[in-house]
């Protein structure tokens, strides 16, 4: 295990897609922390200490220095520690091209997901964020390969597929409890299933049962509190 464990702490909740990215990322390259989860309905001391500008999880506390967004975490997580499970291509264009869909990710699919959530299974919203599947979907084709495996990163995981492992449980939890209509994407639905099973994710996400019980019982006030 890379544990050079220099006084890594982890402020998360357990639903959280932005939680599990961060998650998923240490467990990839087997840095030891503690992890501190957070009551976002009763915020601590901590939390408010370590991010007061928004106020939410994941934060990432490395040498008493607090890591905000989980983008910039798990990118932050690959530079200090690049020994193990590299998750950035040395590639400066292809370096490029994992920047700019990951702010597609977190700016254009992750709001239409969010959206679809609070909307109470609207339609439109819904066929808003399967095109932007389809558009994932045809990155995966473009900087993928097939043939050496199912991520970005082919056979290992790359950031890209950190950022987009959460869905792995969050898209079937809300298809079978609010009614959400995947789009058919074989690939980057292939992609999910295949982080669904990496061992590190077993460590990272939830099963997508216990989501499921947390979509039901807290559904409208938890979209707010988590904001995902």
């Amino acid at each position: 295990m890379a544990s050079r464990n220099q006084e890594v702490t982890l402020l998360s909740a357990w639903a959280s897609p932005f939680s599990m990215r961060v998650k998923l990322a240490l467990a990839l390259k087997g840095i030891e922390h503690k992890d501190l989860p957070q009551d976002l309905g009763n915020k601590s001391k901590i939390l408010l200490e370590s991010n007061p500008v928004h106020k939410k999880v994941p934060v990432l506390i490395h040498k008493g220095k607090s890591i905000l967004e989980s983008a910039i975490i798990v990118h932050y997580i690959d530079e200090v520690w690049p020994e193990t499970s590299p998750l950035l291509p040395q590639d400066a264009f292809l370096r490029a091209q994992h920047r700019f869909w990951s702010d597609f990710i977190d700016k254009k699919l992750a709001d239409s997901w969010i959206r679809f959530l609070r909307s109470n299974d609207d339609a439109a919203v819904n066929e808003e964020f399967n095109q932007n599947c389809l558009l994932i979907e045809g990155a995966l084709a473009e900087l993928g390969s097939e043939e050496e495996g199912p991520f970005f990163g082919g056979a290992s995981m790359s950031f890209l597929d950190v950022l987009l492992a959460p869905y792995a449980v969050w898209i079937p939890g809300a298809e079978q409890v609010i009614g959400l209509k995947p789009a058919k994407c074989p690939r980057f639905h292939k992609l999910l299933a295949a982080a669904s099973e990496h061992p590190s994710a077993k460590v990272a996400l939830p099963q997508v049962e216990k989501l499921k019980k947390f979509i039901r019982v807290h559904f409208e006030s938890a979209m707010i509190v988590y904001k995902i």
